[in-house]
């Protein structure tokens, strides 16, 4: 178990609680918790508001901003010999590396490997170590509603775009002169309807994989 416990004035007590399950070499199952004491009740209204499906999505992303990294340096290490040899594989000179550092002195005290005649497989591809539907959506009941919606939301949006184009297309056929504000307000709801697909669509895909270049990675503008 790992926690972080933080405490501001403006936002209250947060706390980050994970647990790591390993499954098997190199694979563990995470367990996390998020409890909050908010110091006003405004926040604790706005949170209960957020639907769980978006707060995966969230949360899968920060996961995720690491995994790259951790899947090719777990692979150094066992290159190098393995845990008893971690501070020569790597340099740890900073208090953020207090829990590398510590977890790997447990393992070597306590001669904690789990799996100890099991290797590491061969380095995964991006899209497979940013796969989000096989390892999280699907097994979710929450992210796997919230997808199916989307999509039929996706599937309504086109049917609706598609039909208002038809009557668009038959009033300028039957009206010789046409209601100006009514047309306008039939044209204008085209752009809308494929704004709010091409939206959707941006969304739907973070049910199925993460992003290959973490935030703080990104290009200054």
């Amino acid at each position: 178990m790992m926690w972080h416990d933080l405490t501001s004035k403006q936002f209250g007590r947060t706390l980050t609680v994970v647990y790591a399950t390993p499954i098997r070499q190199g694979e563990c199952r995470l367990f996390a918790r998020f409890p909050f004491e908010f110091s006003s009740p405004l926040p604790k209204f706005f949170i209960k508001l957020t639907p769980r499906w978006y707060s995966h999505i969230g949360q899968n992303g920060v996961l995720e901003d690491d995994q790259i990294f951790l899947h090719h340096q777990e692979r150094y290490l066992e290159m190098k010999g393995g845990s008893a040899n971690f501070s020569k594989a790597f340099y740890l000179p900073t208090k953020a590396d207090l829990f590398v550092f510590e977890l790997r002195s447990w393992v070597n005290k306590y001669n904690a490997q789990l799996f100890p005649n099991a290797s590491l497989s061969s380095a995964l591809d991006s899209e497979i170590l940013l796969d989000r539907y096989h390892s999280h959506t699907k097994k979710c009941s929450s992210c796997r509603t919230a997808l199916r919606n989307l999509q039929r939301i996706k599937v309504g949006i086109i049917l609706a775009t598609s039909i208002m184009s038809a009557v668009i297309l038959l009033l300028l056929l039957i009206w010789q002169h046409p209601n100006i504000i009514g047309m306008t307000f039939f044209i204008l709801s085209l752009p809308l309807g494929v704004i709010s697909w091409l939206g959707l669509n941006k969304l739907e895909k973070q049910f199925y994989q993460g992003r290959e270049i973490p935030p703080r990675n990104l290009p200054e503008n």
